[in-house]
């Protein structure tokens, strides 16, 4: 359905004032964004502010950097650490095994050695005892029968006994 000339000629001068009035918007605005403003002018005082700011932004991002640097330096010596703690706990746990039968074969010796002086006569056991260092014989003498003991210690020298009985007396 056509309308009459009339009409149509009606809505295209509204467009036409429309879109002049739009362009003429847009003219009018344009030396607003054109027009060139004056630089700001900034005091000395603020422009050393500035180069002091500037300068404390260098200094924090080399300390940052060199903070960074550290941290991962920690963190390789933290994962070091760790791998050379749990070598040391292996080792450890190794040489407590080995301790460990190597305490019970020398308890069993000593025990056999205790039952050979226990069986021993008195005066056969002090000379023996007298060669050794003190420590040594004072643990002999404890792991000994009380009575035996009281029948060893007058047959060593007399210095070697007040020793050894000082030691005994000892906790």
């Amino acid at each position: 359905m056509e309308l009459p000339n009339r009409f149509m000629k009606r809505r295209n001068r509204r467009y036409a004032i429309a879109i002049l009035a739009v362009l003429l918007t847009l003219v009018a605005s344009i030396p607003a964004f054109t027009e060139e403003k004056a630089p700001a002018r900034l005091t000395s005082q603020e422009i050393s502010v500035s180069a002091g700011l500037k300068e404390r932004e260098d200094a924090l991002a080399a300390k940052e950097k060199a903070l960074a640097e550290k941290e991962k330096e920690l963190t390789t010596l933290n994962k070091e650490v760790d791998e050379k703690y749990t070598k040391i706990n292996a080792i450890q746990e190794e040489l407590k095994g080995q301790l460990g039968g190597a305490g019970k074969g020398r308890d069993q010796q000593f025990k056999n050695l205790i039952k050979i002086y226990s069986a021993m006569s008195p005066s056969k056991v002090a000379p023996l005892l007298d060669k050794m260092e003190d420590d040594e014989a004072v643990e002999i003498l404890r792991a000994m029968k009380t009575e035996a003991v009281a029948k060893i210690l007058p047959k060593l020298g007399q210095d070697k006994a007040v020793r050894v009985s000082r030691l005994l007396g000892l906790p």
